[in-house]
């Protein structure tokens, strides 16, 4: 019975986020492809390019899955892009700072109004209702995680788990990374870490490791997208995942005092995950972006080009882009 209200809570919550992000995304205009030709002249205008789309669309796997597309179209560079993806990781922590405040008793507001908007506005209201929709139903699934994993709390196995999680954060980084990859969605992860720690399961140390752990594994998506496509764009995939493995590699040495910032940015468990993952992403994201250079030079020489003619699964995709800008 948990385990069927756990997979209806996640259903909910991967559903309702799919329509806020949907509804976001047409709200804000599908011209991400020209707004990074046009907003990428620099690594910092890149770099909040990246962190807007991905905070408004709730989705950095969306973005990054676009940028492959656009630097295979020859759009934009393999330097603009980097920062465009950095900027994504960046933008997607707005998701678990949603989570972190108790919404739940708006959920039925926010489903009814974006419902009534939908059936009685008009183009771009619709679109509104479309997000307000979504987030109502991605709460209710939200509520019915957490009443799920509350028995977790009295497991010997999970007890263990997590306690091993929050002496050893890398059994926390792989948990989440294979959590991630398996479902498809770091947000949903975030959502149940945050859950968990909501409902007294969770300790901030071990919620933590596993967050970071998710941004590994939603590189899962980004590397299938860049399979069959040319150099650039192979390279733009990887230089997500040496992203990610880049900021965990800086962090450990310093989780200790990771966890010390988390916890003194406020009084609540929830909250000082959802600061952990900001404060995470935010501090890979400034180092990278001033060894923007070096990083670059170490992707190139990482992801070398084939000897043959490579086939492009995404020249499709890259020629429509270049047809609309």
């Amino acid at each position: 019975m948990l385990i069927l209200l756990l997979a209806v809570g996640l259903f909910l919550f991967l559903g309702g986020l799919r329509l806020m992000s949907s509804g976001l995304e047409n709200l804000c205009g599908s011209s991400f492809a020209a707004g990074v030709q046009h907003f990428t002249g620099n690594r910092f205008s890149a770099f909040l390019c990246g962190l807007i789309f991905s905070a408004l669309t709730q989705s950095s796997s969306l973005v990054t899955v676009v940028l492959v597309g656009v630097v295979n179209a020859g759009i934009i560079g393999l330097r603009p892009a980097i920062a465009v993806m950095i900027g994504a990781n960046v933008g997607t922590t707005v998701t678990g700072q949603m989570i972190s405040f108790d919404l739940y008793e708006y959920a039925l507001y926010f489903a009814v109004s974006g419902a009534i908007l939908i059936v009685a506005g008009r183009q771009r209201h619709r679109q509104v209702g479309r997000a307000l929709l979504g987030l109502g139903v991605l709460l209710f699934g939200l509520e019915n995680m957490g009443g799920a994993l509350a028995p977790l709390a009295e497991s010997k196995f999970a007890q263990n788990l997590l306690s091993s999680a929050a002496a050893y954060p890398l059994t926390g980084i792989f948990t989440g990374a294979a959590l991630t990859a398996l479902i498809q969605s770091s947000s949903a992860v975030v959502a149940m870490a945050i859950s968990l720690a909501k409902e007294g399961v969770l300790s901030l140390a071990a919620g933590a490791a596993v967050i970071v752990g998710a941004d590994v594994g939603t590189c899962v998506t980004t590397l299938l997208a860049g399979l069959g496509t040319g150099i650039a764009a192979r390279r733009t995939a990887f230089a997500h995942l040496f992203f990610n493995l880049c900021s965990v590699l800086l962090v450990l040495p310093f989780f200790s005092l990771f966890i010390r910032l988390a916890a003194a940015s406020s009084d609540t468990l929830p909250r000082q995950l959802a600061n952990a993952h900001t404060l995470y992403n935010l501090g890979g994201a400034i180092l990278l972006l001033l060894f923007l250079g070096p990083f670059q030079a170490l992707v190139e020489s990482a992801v070398a080009p084939g000897n043959r003619e490579e086939k492009r699964i995404f020249s499709r995709f890259g020629e429509l882009i270049k047809r609309h800008l």
